[in-house]
């Protein structure tokens, strides 16, 4: 199996001039960004190898940005939020300043100017299957996902993904799923997510197969 989650980040900062104290009112909400990602490698530890993630930043002073974490080794991805967004400040600061050593001290990040047309169009051009987290998609457990092929994941942030962003996901044929009827924050549709296709994929501590 090979997954990527794509996250629509289009509020969050794009320097790391934002105060740590103040997360949410001063990084555009780069807490949920970081709780999404640390998710994602935290949640089924095994998946890390075939999992990659990508957030799109749109906000000021520099979009956009694009953060790729890929070819991650398990434990190697901060635990806790406040973690994460000291790193996250310390790779948008270098980035800023195209700083050499961004490369060598985390090369599981690269961050480029790439936005988020180009990133869902590299994503969907390699014919993987494309997923649109939101309220009222189809429930996950009666979704069709074959996990020979790749697989793509969508989401925003607290607000969702933009207007713009979610026509171009229809452009694409995204085929909108949901995880239930309560609203859930990203972290916790992203932990869901990945236990239910290690379910599928018969790792027992997860659970038996449908």
């Amino acid at each position: 199996m090979r997954l990527t989650v794509l996250f629509d980040a289009m509020r969050c900062r794009t320097a790391g001039d934002f105060l740590i104290r103040d997360l949410p009112g001063t990084s555009g909400r780069l807490d949920v960004l970081c709780r999404v990602l640390v998710a994602t490698f935290r949640s089924v530890p095994e998946l890390c190898p075939s999992t990659s993630f990508y957030a799109v930043l749109g906000g000021p002073p520099n979009p956009p940005l694009l953060l790729r974490t890929k070819e991650v080794m398990e434990g190697t991805i901060p635990e806790s939020e406040l973690a994460c967004a000291l790193l996250m400040k310390e790779l948008l600061t270098r980035a800023q300043t195209k700083d050499p050593a961004l490369v060598e001290m985390w090369p599981q990040f690269t961050i480029t100017r790439q936005g988020f047309a180009e990133s869902l169009k590299e994503l969907a051009g390699e014919e993987a299957q494309l997923f649109y987290l939101i309220e009222g998609g189809e429930p996950l457990s009666k979704t069709e996902i074959d996990l020979a092929s790749p697989i793509v994941f969508v989401l925003g942030d607290h607000q969702g993904v933009s207007p713009e962003h979610e026509e171009l996901l229809m452009q694409q044929n995204a085929q909108k799923i949901s995880i239930g009827e309560r609203s859930l924050l990203g972290s916790q549709i992203t932990t869901l997510l990945l236990i239910e296709l290690a379910r599928r994929l018969g790792l027992e501590r997860y659970g038996s197969k449908a």
